[in-house]
């Protein structure tokens, strides 16, 4: 009769999974590093205030009230204050090309209006495709507002002389889904993309199918354009179904031009190709091949600027930020289908994407090539 309980199997059991685990280190290492990230990304990059929102601002006021008032704003720290611009033109340019989250335009006659024990109305640029920034910056435009009313006057029962006006851009009603939707095609797009071709090969290895294409004719370039191709048309694929989901079912109008998008859409995609191939010249299994992309993953998710502001960041985090392809990709949605940003207005985000696909396909290709050699 069986025994209810055998020690000696368990042990033997123990020390078979034991071997098992040492066997892949690398699994193994993947395992242990992984809480090491996520406790370093979760409890030291994220920051929940909202604070040092970039700003610019245009005055044609040339009195002293409204030097004050901008030092105002800027020694609040809920602002940072890049720039004067020469237009109000200007501060609606400067939003929509991601270079500021904010824009205040202070009027003509602002200080004498003030001494006149006028109210004066001050115009409040906002990004919109920036919810949870704009909901921030205007009630803290406001607020700062009435406190150097306060302060000028001496009286607190009387109308405030400073009256502060936030209009939202781009996304008036502050609707979470104009906001989230496009980060989240980014993000599908690349892991998807970079899931998929990382596993396909990883697979073939196991199965040994890939060693017998490589001892054929064939050669290394045309097996990875062969690898590449189907994978990156799956992806284009699902870039404009998700395009078309975020405008039929998210209700999310794209305001910018859809050509240039689907463009730039593409240039991402090599990144995310890319991307899998190299995880796939790592991983000697799918399990390792999941864990590997998981350390992009992650990261993508928390420093990208999706839900949190990257300037809050600590500076190393910021490095690590920017040297993410999905934080310009990011930029690029958002600018695009938001704010209708032009090519010309974003050609930074867009050149930095262009430049992260080549140089993943590049170092992914040498890296297949040497190890498949």
């Amino acid at each position: 009769m069986r025994a209810l309980f055998d020690f000696h199997g368990m042990s033997a059991m123990i020390y078979k999974e034991a071997r098992h685990i040492l066997r892949e280190p690398m699994t193994l290492a993947l395992v242990i590093a992984m809480p090491f990230m996520q406790l370093l990304i979760y409890g030291y990059a994220i920051n929940l205030r909202v604070e040092h929102v970039p700003a610019v601002y245009y005055s044609e006021d040339a009195g002293r009230l409204s030097d004050e008032f901008v030092t105002a704003l800027q020694s609040s720290g809920e602002f940072d204050i890049l720039s004067r611009v020469n237009s109000p033109q200007a501060l609606r340019e400067a939003i929509v090309a991601g270079k500021a989250h904010v824009g205040f335009d202070i009027p003509e006659n602002f200080s004498a209006d003030i001494l006149r024990d006028k109210p004066t109305p001050v115009q409040v640029l906002v990004d919109g495709s920036q919810s949870n920034i704009a909901q921030v910056a205007s009630a803290a435009a406001v607020q700062i507002g009435a406190a150097m009313a306060l302060r000028l006057r001496g009286v607190s029962d009387q109308p405030e002389a400073i009256d502060v006006r936030p209009m939202i851009l781009f996304n008036p009603s502050l609707r979470t889904p104009n906001f989230l939707v496009p980060g989240l095609i980014g993000l599908v797009l690349q892991n998807i993309t970079m899931v998929l071709m990382a596993l396909s090969i990883v697979q073939e290895r196991t199965r040994g199918t890939l060693d017998q294409v490589l001892v054929t004719p064939i050669g290394t370039t045309a097996l990875l354009l062969g690898k590449l191709v189907p994978y990156g048309v799956v992806g284009f694929f699902d870039f404009m179904l998700v395009l078309v989901m975020m405008r039929n079912i998210f209700d999310v109008p794209i305001a910018g031009n859809i050509f240039v998008l689907l463009v730039l859409g593409a240039g991402f995609l090599m990144t995310s190709l890319g991307l899998g191939l190299l995880v796939s010249t790592y991983a000697q299994s799918q399990i390792q091949a999941l864990l590997i992309t998981a350390f992009f993953v992650i990261p993508s998710v928390m420093l990208s600027g999706m839900f949190f502001q990257i300037e809050l960041m600590p500076k190393a985090m910021q490095v690590v930020s920017y040297a993410l392809p999905l934080t310009y990709f990011l930029e690029l949605l958002r600018g695009i289908i938001v704010r209708g940003a032009t090519l010309g207005d974003l050609w930074v985000p867009a050149v930095a994407t262009i430049f992260f696909g080549l140089l993943a396909l590049g170092l992914a290709s040498l890296r297949f090539a040497r190890t498949a050699g």
